[in-house]
């Protein structure tokens, strides 16, 4: 059996006497992208924070490739785990590249060979090399929080940890963000372990998922496994609650409707624009516009009858 990069062996959580955590057991294997869902207080960012020591469990072991956290130096167990965090936190008063850079610089890898680094993982997000040289109040939402997944990933760690990154940003710049990680994870084959609230991203990202509540771990599973076996009422209810299918539900032909569509006559170059049909959802739509500028909309004639951008669907879902 491989061994579990990450293990939890019977930990529990206490702050001031009172247990946040539980007696939890969990494995986590090599190149997984694991996902940790659960509500407000469900005790999934504590369990996170204890992977890289940010906090010590009251009693059990975590254990990173097999060995204690607490027996190693901090630096050398924080060089192997990149962390990404809601609020993105780049260093304010540095450039792009010298964010990026930090932990190569504290690895003492020459100038030359980071230089290098930070072009080759600016093209990796989609960003020009101009960027280098931009100060963090430049920079969009979704742009910074690139930045903070770079700065995560340029010292090559084996292990990533993400505490609800995307839940500040629009649906846009998530949807974005989300196929961005995917593309990474793929590419560095690393081991991820992510936090959300929402059942859509965790069943979007997660090669297993594993669902708190109060503390305790409910069930650890694919998202095939927990969507047709909940282990109880709680983790049935909880998908439900998270209403994860509603952007499945809500149709372009609604999205016409409520008057976002945007007429021919404003779009000066309409060629090679993908396109979708009235029938369509619209997850459809999003997902079409992570990668392009611009979808059209295909009528009943098979004749475009307008276009959709990044402005109208944030308008429109700004109304629902």
């Amino acid at each position: 059996m491989t061994q579990p990069v990450i293990e939890f062996k019977h930990v529990v959580k206490s702050f001031d006497g009172h247990p946040v955590i539980t007696d939890l057991n969990l494995k986590i294997i090599p190149g997984e992208f694991f996902v940790l869902v659960g509500s407000s207080g469900s005790g999934k960012t504590t369990t996170l924070k204890m992977i890289n020591r940010l906090l010590q469990p009251s009693d059990g072991e975590v254990l990173v490739f097999g060995k204690n956290v607490r027996d190693y130096s901090l630096p050398k167990l924080r060089w192997q785990i990149g962390y990404v965090l809601q609020q993105i936190a780049l260093f304010p008063t540095m450039t792009v590249a010298k964010n990026i850079s930090v932990v190569p610089e504290m690895q003492h890898l020459p100038t030359k060979q980071i230089h290098q680094l930070i072009k080759r993982l600016l093209k990796e997000v989609g960003l020009d090399q101009s960027y280098r040289f931009r100060l963090p109040n430049e920079l969009s939402g979704g742009q910074q929080q690139r930045i903070g997944i770079l700065r995560a990933l340029a010292g090559n760690p084996a292990i990533v940890l993400m505490d609800e990154p995307f839940s500040a940003l629009d649906p846009l710049a998530r949807e974005s963000l989300q196929q961005l990680v995917l593309k990474l994870h793929h590419q560095y084959h690393n081991t991820i372990v992510f936090v959300t609230h929402d059942m859509d991203e965790a069943l979007r990202l997660g090669d297993r998922i594993g669902i708190m509540k109060n503390g305790k771990l409910l069930q650890v599973g694919s998202p095939k496994v927990i969507t047709n076996n909940p282990t109880n009422q709680f983790v049935a209810d909880f998908f439900s609650k998270n209403n994860y299918s509603d952007l499945n539900k809500i149709l372009v032909s609604q999205v016409i409707e409520a008057g976002f569509l945007i007429t021919p006559k404003l779009i000066v170059n309409q060629r090679n624009v993908p396109s979708v049909e009235k029938t369509s959802n619209l997850k459809e739509v999003l997902r079409i516009l992570a990668s392009t500028a611009l979808v059209g909309v295909i009528g009943t004639h098979q004749e475009t009858i307008g276009f959709f951008n990044n402005e109208s669907i944030i308008r429109f879902l700004s109304t629902i």
